[in-house]
């Protein structure tokens, strides 16, 4: 008994310490980005801000994209890429994990695929309507970031898609994983994970960081429902898309109809 809680406390102590390191770096991140958005704020030069849109792009794919894939391979987890961690287990509906444990889901990827291109569908009608609430920003104090011409529209891009992928992969499964070791709970885990999502849109604002805890909890329902990473990132790829790519594009094309000749 005793050479097991020792095995487990030399397993918790390394986990714990590489736990806080990860929140206080994500938090002083948080903070420069949020001060970098400021900036941002204050550029109309279109050049500069598809700079911006760059620099985002690859510091999310390292902090996130890689990092994520760094903290799996620091605790010996890299094989949860391709399966629900047996640690989700008291979260995760029976039907979920044995699905994935079975390597299935071509059904489920089928279903998300025709339901994002339904939602794509929904757009472009929205767009051939031209509903102008369309264009207005959805959540938080998001209205500077978004694109004013093609050139910019085509810089978000890369940086809509990449998001879905790094961030799924690092608050829905590398963060949370490495938590609910640490607590011993998937609960406490996922809202650790879900909280720190939320701090990481710090430069939206308090009400767009509230909004984004709730779809932050919502996508790890998807995770954890679905038992695979795969949903929760197409589905985060398409709200980016509609975001950066799509609503700007209907706006500009608004805009461009009713501007005087």
């Amino acid at each position: 008994m005793s050479f097991h809680i020792g095995k487990r406390w030399r397993l918790l102590v390394p986990h714990a310490l590489l736990l806080l390191l990860v929140l206080v770096v994500l938090a002083w991140w948080a903070f420069a980005d949020a001060r970098a958005y400021r900036a941002f704020c204050l550029v109309d030069d279109s050049a500069r801000r598809r700079a911006f849109y760059r620099q985002w792009t690859l510091t999310s794919f390292v902090l996130f994209g890689l990092g994520g894939l760094v903290l799996l391979a620091a605790t010996g987890s890299l094989g949860d890429l391709w399966r629900m961690p047996s640690e989700f287990a008291q979260l995760a509906p029976a039907s979920a994990i044995a699905e994935a444990g079975a390597g299935g889901g071509a059904d489920y990827v089928i279903g998300v695929l025709i339901g994002i291109g339904a939602m794509l569908a929904l757009s472009v009608l929205l767009w051939a309507l031209q509903i102008r609430k369309m264009t207005l920003p959805a959540i938080g104090d998001i209205e500077p970031l978004l694109p004013r011409n093609g050139a910019e529209i085509v810089a978000a891009l890369p940086m809509a898609i990449n998001a879905g992928f790094s961030e799924e992969l690092f608050f829905r499964l590398a963060l949370p994983l490495l938590a609910t070791r640490v607590t011993g709970s998937a609960l406490a885990g996922f809202a650790i994970a879900t909280g720190a999502f939320a701090l990481a849109h710090w430069y939206q604002g308090w009400k767009g960081m509230l909004v984004v805890l709730e779809i932050g909890a919502g996508f790890a329902w998807l995770y954890l429902s679905s038992g695979s990473l795969l949903q929760p990132i197409l589905v985060h790829v398409l709200v980016d898309l509609i975001a950066l790519v799509v609503r700007p594009a209907i706006a500009l094309r608004w805009h461009a109809q009713i501007a005087p000749n």
